[in-house]
């Protein structure tokens, strides 16, 4: 009898364990969290680019999640970008078919916004090109954001989100289209920006 009790309790402790395991492995597979990405453009007065300036403004559940992590947010950002750092800060760029190389992001702030009475996170960063850009000529830009483990969802939420400035904004056209066929951790959106200087 006490055999049984002893086999019945450590039954009941691996199903209840199978249980707690199976239920964070559907929750982490559920979790999904939204940003929201802007990006700036520009050239300097050699007609070449040399960064990218990116903001990133996630979404409510996120933004609470993150700050009660860390409510220190220059300790929040630094640790966030150190992270990202790692997978190229989800960022994939090319020039006219050829994958460009980032640097290290040294140029950052974030803030807490009001956005229709949510508190949400934005976080702004130049990332910057290994090798500066020539731009001259005609050249086509290509870009995607995509987190690799498919937790976070990127979208540009309209065109207009791609600024471009100076020299930019006259001769280069910004095309931005679903991707159909993405699968977990691919890109969202694949974006163009076609230029003649």
């Amino acid at each position: 009898m006490y055999q049984y009790k002893i086999k019945k309790a450590s039954w009941l402790a691996t199903l209840i364990m199978m249980l707690t395991l199976v239920s964070q492995t559907t929750y982490a597979e559920h979790f999904h969290y939204f940003i929201d990405i802007e990006t700036t453009f520009a050239v300097d007065q050699n007609q070449q680019l040399n960064a990218i300036n990116v903001s990133w403004v996630y979404d409510e559940k996120m933004s609470a999640l993150m700050k009660a992590q860390n409510p220190n947010l220059q300790a929040l950002a630094k640790k966030t970008l150190a992270d990202l750092s790692k997978n190229h800060y989800f960022t994939n760029i090319q020039l006219n078919g050829k994958d460009v190389k980032t640097g290290q992001v040294k140029q950052f702030t974030i803030e807490e916004i009001t956005d229709k009475g949510k508190k949400l996170l934005q976080l702004d960063f130049t990332l910057p090109l290994a090798q500066a850009i020539p731009m001259q000529g005609k050249n086509k830009i290509t870009w995607n954001f995509a987190d690799p483990s498919g937790v976070a969802i990127m979208v540009y939420s309209k065109i207009s989100g791609v600024r471009l400035e100076g020299e930019l904004k006259s001769h280069c056209k910004a095309r931005m289209w679903n991707n159909e066929e993405a699968e977990h951790g691919d890109p969202e959106q694949f974006l163009k920006l076609k230029c003649s200087l």
